[in-house]
């Protein structure tokens, strides 16, 4: 009797074990490698799901936040976008507090997510006054509108997120399609001022770093004057004083970096 007692209580607490990893795992932050497809054209992506998310859930919902990495990172091989920032959104306490749905996608060689001419001696940076969307940047568009209409996602609390080139991104994103984000966050980005009328109501942070060699401050500087003259009152910008190009360091490490993101609603 005793032996068959303790055999059963030995089955009931490795079945109690395995419970409680199946749990851990199942929460296990993973950035899932995906693929989206639209007409004949693929983009490689990875998505960070929030913690406690279940598929089967029909009534939760979370905020949708796209990251846009620099142009070191293109390629296909779906992995080297996740370079920068995503270590943030693993981040077991920040997922806590801000649990989201969290899209790194790939631009692949020889795009970008929007236009810009690079001198080769210094490489700098320039963005034209009146670009073309690229055909990447029209994928993402596409790709972002799908994952909006999914039941899960709160449609009003879709954010943009880029750095360097991926900052010049959410910038063109957000001047095409203003209605359909949050706020939009640029580090080490740019866009002409001559542009971004149509974001007076839109919240904007722009980053950057005052000795900015590859991208100017004073991109940033000109576009948040220019929506300040246009009667924003949501735009600001953040400067730091004798950092480079790669300020996305110190941004994404500010105490109210998340806080403000997720603050923001339409």
């Amino acid at each position: 009797m005793k032996l068959g007692y303790y055999w059963v209580l030995s089955l009931i607490c490795l079945f109690s074990l395995a419970t409680v990893v199946d749990a851990k795992e199942k929460d296990k932050p993973i950035p899932f490698a995906r693929e989206y497809r639209s007409k004949g054209d693929t983009l490689r992506y990875r998505v960070i799901y929030p913690e406690g998310y279940d598929k089967e859930d029909k009534k939760t919902k979370y905020p949708l936040l796209v990251f846009l990495h620099a142009e070191s990172e293109n390629g296909s091989d779906n992995q080297s976008q996740l370079k920068y920032g995503s270590s943030l959104f693993l981040n077991p306490e920040m997922r806590h507090f801000y649990p989201a749905v969290v899209l790194f996608p790939q631009c692949p060689m020889g795009d970008s997510w929007a236009e810009y001419t690079k001198d080769e001696a210094t490489g700098k940076l320039t963005v034209p006054v009146d670009p073309a969307q690229t055909r990447t940047s029209e994928l993402l568009s596409r790709m972002i509108e799908h994952y909006s209409k999914k039941p899960f996602i709160k449609s009003d609390q879709i954010y943009l997120v880029g750095i360097s080139s991926g900052g010049m991104g959410v910038l063109d994103l957000a001047v095409r399609e203003p209605k359909n984000y949050a706020a939009v966050v640029s580090i080490g980005g740019a866009i002409s001022p001559d542009r971004v009328k149509s974001l007076k109501k839109l919240p904007i942070r722009m980053y950057h770093g005052t000795a900015d060699s590859t991208v100017s401050v004073s991109y940033s500087r000109d576009t948040y004057y220019e929506l300040k003259a246009n009667g924003s009152k949501v735009a600001e910008i953040i400067e730091y004083s004798d950092k480079g190009h790669a300020c996305w360091r110190e941004a994404m490490s500010s105490t109210d970096f998340l806080k403000w993101i997720f603050a923001q609603k339409k």
